[in-house]
């Protein structure tokens, strides 16, 4: 198949699902989400990019992109940015709004909550700010999986 200049654009892109509720008793972690939940604990976001995009790529849903416009969000505004992490923290919600609480492995609600906070503390014209600036509102994240078992919503039966 050619590819480059003068291949034409596919006539649709591929479709982006939104995953069923999870089977709290049958879900099986993919090893990317204990790199990602390591990585993020850490605040190394640009380290969660590629597991986060291995997860979309192999399934192409709704939780995984947000989750990567959320980390990519929190990436640029450690950075100073405002306007592109407005952007995609609105999306990042929109595109969780068909989930509950726990979704394969992830813990949503407190994501919800702190990208809410987030938005809500966000000046309204910025484009950037200082880093000073940002730092005197941007505090850690809260954990995006649960503690020891952190790959199960609490009160599941596997829970030790």
């Amino acid at each position: 198949m050619k590819r480059g200049p003068g291949t034409p654009i596919p006539s649709e892109t591929p479709k982006v699902e939104v995953l069923p509720p999870s089977d709290t008793a049958s879900f099986v972690p993919p090893p990317e989400l204990a790199e990602i939940s390591r990585r993020f604990d850490a605040e190394d976001y640009r380290g969660c990019v590629e597991p986060i995009e291995a997860l979309f790529f192999a399934r192409r849903n709704t939780l995984h992109q947000g989750l990567l416009q959320y980390v990519v969000a929190l990436l640029q505004l450690r950075r100073g940015m405002v306007r592109s992490p407005r952007r995609l923290l609105i999306q990042a919600l929109a595109l969780w709004e068909p989930y509950g609480d726990w979704q394969e492995g992830l813990q949503l609600a407190p994501a919800r909550q702190y990208a809410a906070a987030i938005l809500s503390k966000l000046p309204a014209d910025a484009v950037d700010v200082s880093l000073q600036a940002a730092a005197e509102w941007l505090s850690p994240p809260p954990a995006l999986c649960a503690e020891v078992v952190c790959f199960r919503p609490p009160g599941s039966e596997s829970e030790l």
